[in-house]
């Protein structure tokens, strides 16, 4: 039956893949045909899926890449396409018709709340969690539930790569029997002794009592323990430590960051940890890292006249994610514009809820080299409350309803450099504008 179906969808795959289109749809169609049809294949050796609240794209690019230049044949969800067709459309693209999967190494990039879907039909040999905080509350609810689906999907034969900083991904080692291999960050000189915004994890999973903090990089990351020894910060296996605002090493090897983002020295060192459990050359390791496609990232820089800016795609309701992208804009000296916007809430549902801005660091943005910030879309004196909440001079504060004008109300308001910071859907309006006028992106 599995080799019919291949038959049967391989086809479809081929036509969609001509018209550029249907990433996850010849995995619908197969599951449909066939619910047996995931024990049909032969995994690689290497099987790696990668979770988490933020990264797990980035991640799971830049091993990609990585593999590829170490000379393996890789198949990977590079359109995102991270649910159970998705990861089942990329088997079918795969496989010959006998079910071997014919690359040497498969990078599944997993929603956290598809794991326990996928991994009820397929377990990979390593298995990357980068974080896991507030995300989506219509969806996830607490971050608890989501820990808890992918802790009861976890089997010992699957080897962990977990983020030690990250108290509540720190859990997933307590009961967990198969192998656990930790990545970090060594303090650095921004490291904090307090945190200004929410925490999700604070207590103890064992004895529940109110954890330590000796330091945060930001958010629930840090050195956490228990006063009672029950739950610690495991010490990394492979531990990062900045050498300045772009670079940091590991043990002797240096790698250098495409931006000054804190978030891609976790990325980095996560691929960096897989490179050395599977085998791979120090040297091929670095320079594979050292050479990502900028593509990669979420952020990407244009220039339009007199106009230089850059785009932070941003995801609403995940704090963490946000206001790492508020501390990157925050961090870059010159005089600055921040254009902050979304024309709906939330991707996947019809929400009213915003309650997720006031977990958002917009304080930050008090600052003498803001010099305006433009909200931008239907949510835009919503977006002007917060801000003036975080005591930002309302001089500084423009508004534009509609987001098909942002790109002339930039130019007719903007002082120094734009940092945009715009969800999916606003983001790709301001792109089409750019392109049309023809900016350089």
């Amino acid at each position: 039956m599995g080799r019919i179906t291949l038959l049967i969808v391989k086809p479809i795959q081929s036509l969609l893949k001509m018209m550029g289109r249907g990433t996850s749809i010849p995995g619908s169609i197969a599951f449909k045909l066939n619910k047996n049809i995931f024990k049909y294949f032969k995994l690689p050796k290497i099987t790696i899926c990668v979770t988490g609240t933020t990264g797990k794209t980035s991640i799971a690019g830049s091993l990609t890449h990585m593999y590829k230049q170490a000379g393996y044949k890789v198949g990977h969800n590079l359109k995102g396409s991270n649910l159970l067709q998705g990861a089942l459309s990329v088997l079918i693209d795969n496989a010959k018709l006998n079910g071997q999967i014919k690359v040497d190494v498969l990078v599944l990039e997993l929603d956290e709340r598809y794991v326990k879907y996928v991994f009820k039909y397929l377990h990979p040999n390593y298995f990357i969690i980068s974080n896991l905080s507030r995300d989506q509350l219509a969806r996830n609810g607490h971050f608890d539930v989501v820990f808890n689906e992918i802790n009861n999907s976890i089997t010992d034969d699957i080897h962990l790569v977990l983020n030690a900083d990250d108290p509540i991904v720190g859990k997933f080692s307590l009961n967990h029997k198969g192998k656990n291999t930790f990545y970090g960050l060594a303090k650095t000189k921004l490291s904090t002794k307090s945190n200004t915004n929410s925490l999700d994890l604070t207590y103890c999973p064992i004895c529940h009592s109110k954890l330590n903090f000796n330091y945060f990089h930001y958010g629930n990351l840090g050195d956490y323990s228990c006063p009672k020894g029950d739950f610690k910060r495991v010490k990394p296996d492979y531990e990062a430590k900045m050498i300045d605002e772009v670079s940091f090493k590991i043990g002797k090897d240096v790698i250098k960051m495409p931006n000054d983002a804190l978030y891609n020295v976790y990325n980095l060192t996560a691929c960096y940890a897989l490179g050395k459990i599977t085998g791979l050359d120090n040297k091929l390791i670095v320079d594979s890292l050292n050479s990502l496609s900028l593509n990669i990232k979420r952020v990407n820089t244009f220039k339009l006249d007199n106009i230089e800016g850059t785009l932070l795609l941003s995801k609403n309701e995940t704090p963490v994610s946000y206001n790492q992208s508020l501390a990157y804009i925050k961090k870059q000296p010159e005089a600055k514009t921040v254009v902050l916007g979304f024309t709906r809430i939330s991707g996947r549902y019809n929400l009213k809820d915003l309650s997720w801005l006031y977990d958002i660091n917009f304080e930050s943005l008090n600052d003498d080299s803001v010099k305006k910030i433009i909200c931008v879309g239907p949510f835009a004196n919503d977006l002007v409350v917060r801000l003036k909440l975080a005591s930002i001079d309302t001089k500084k504060i423009i508004t534009c309803f509609d987001s098909e004008k942002m790109l002339d109300t930039i130019k007719e308001k903007k002082v120094g450099k734009v940092y945009c910071m715009l969800y999916f859907d606003t983001e790709k309006i301001l792109k089409k504008m750019l392109v049309k006028e023809g900016a350089q992106i």
